[in-house]
């Protein structure tokens, strides 16, 4: 690791967005499972769930334009507040008959502030850093991404079972806990020194943002065309390969197979142990690995899903099957975090800095649009094809090389 990319102001934007991160992915799990015991309704839970997905769609490209307009140092300190304030929210709706109303208009809330709060983190990355130190970086904020998604579960489904909803007053400690990780990370970025992007002043706030849509629209489709496909390419990619393995995980392990919950728990912790280990090994190869040779990476992903089909064709055992399952959902995981880390890196190095907000906002918006379209597709493709799933690998497997020949073109030119 160069010591120039752990520099001070990198250094506290890493350990404020690991407190921040931490006490999202805790609350949010908490929060999933309480609605669950008080509601014991799937499809309520899955309607509040959906319902909190909706804001970053819509509310992104409008964060990155605040993004690159105002201070990014102050924008981070004043969203990582919020969410302190909405953890108390949490605790104090927790005294209230209509709990549950209000639970929803705070995971709207919290959605809402993440909009917001993703683009100004991606696009202050760039500013902060050397150009050639973006992929370590990016790897190490993509390392603490994933540990958070992995430990916070764990740690929120142990605090959980202890207090259970029975003992609302351990659940409020644990909302509390997590506005402590909050207000602590809005504290660590003071210390940040981000440099000021200065855009030419807008009097009118709706002409700002058609005038600062305008430029970002014209900068993808006439200045950076190959940026701009290269995220296009990258949702198709999100929407193929994440529903594949987080939707059907469950689904081929607990209903196919037929095995344990314990089981599925245990292909999730490996599957997300995988994704960190990509991003150990990204910041290992930055300078090593060429932005051109991200193809290969999906031709990886394409083998390994064309032998996992090749796997269910066979007649053996249900935990042989598991066991080869797991191993290519660490292969997929892996490739698929490595490249993530140096597409997201070689889109930020062609965007000149003040518009990095506005198009890693269009970046972020063009993802969580794939992402539930890909749920929703690969949930009616498992459960129209369960007799028929080697085929659905087949499929996705000849559309990840279909995206991997396409991106040879087009990453020769980032």
């Amino acid at each position: 690791m160069k010591e120039k990319t752990l520099n001070r102001n990198f250094i506290f934007l890493i350990i404020g967005q690991a407190s921040s991160m931490f006490g999202t992915v805790l609350l949010k799990f908490t929060v999933s499972l309480l609605i669950l015991d008080l509601t014991s309704s799937a499809a309520l839970f899955g309607t509040i769930t959906a319902i909190s997905y909706l804001p970053p769609i819509f509310l992104s490209p409008l964060g990155g334009i605040i993004a690159d307009r105002k201070n990014k140092r102050n924008l981070m300190i004043a969203l990582d507040s919020l969410y302190g304030i909405m953890a108390v929210l949490l605790v104090l709706s927790l005294s209230f008959s209509n709990v549950l109303i209000l639970i929803t208009v705070i995971m709207v809330g919290l959605s809402v502030v993440s909009s917001f709060e993703t683009p100004v983190v991606q696009s202050s990355i760039p500013i902060i850093q050397e150009k050639d130190c973006l992929i370590q970086s990016n790897s190490i904020v993509s390392q603490i991404n994933m540990l958070a998604n992995l430990l916070g579960p764990l740690l929120a489904g142990l605090l959980y079972s202890i207090v259970g909803k029975a003992y609302l007053q351990g659940v409020r400690i644990v909302f509390l806990g997590c506005a402590i990780c909050f207000f602590s990370a809005a504290l660590l970025e003071t210390f940040i020194k981000i440099p000021q992007i200065t855009l030419p002043p807008v009097s009118n706030p709706l002409s700002a943002i058609k005038k600062d849509l305008g430029e970002s629209f014209h900068f993808l489709t006439s200045k950076q065309i190959y940026v701009f496909k290269a995220i296009l390419l990258n949702a198709a990619f999100v929407l193929l390969i994440q529903p594949l393995i987080t939707t059907g995980a469950p689904f081929i392990i607990r209903v196919v197979l037929n095995l344990s919950s314990v089981l599925n728990g245990l292909s999730q912790a490996f599957m997300g142990a995988a994704g960190l280990i990509g991003g150990i090994v990204a910041g290992v190869i930055a300078n090593k690995f060429k932005t051109n040779k991200i193809y290969w990476l999906f031709w990886i992903m394409g083998m390994s899903i064309a032998v996992f089909g090749s796997v269910l064709l066979l007649d053996i055992s249900a935990n042989l099957t598991y066991i080869l399952f797991v191993i290519i959902g660490i292969v997929i995981f892996i490739s698929a975090s490595i490249a993530g880390i140096f597409i997201m890196s070689a889109i930020q190095q062609n965007v000149p800095n003040d518009m990095l907000g506005r198009i890693m906002s269009f970046y972020s918006a063009i993802v969580n649009v794939a992402l539930p379209i890909g749920i929703l597709f690969y949930g009616y493709l498992y459960e129209k094809f369960i007799n028929h799933l080697p085929a659905v690998m087949f499929f996705t497997a000849i559309a990840i090389f279909g995206i991997g020949y396409i991106g040879k073109k087009i990453y020769h030119h980032l």
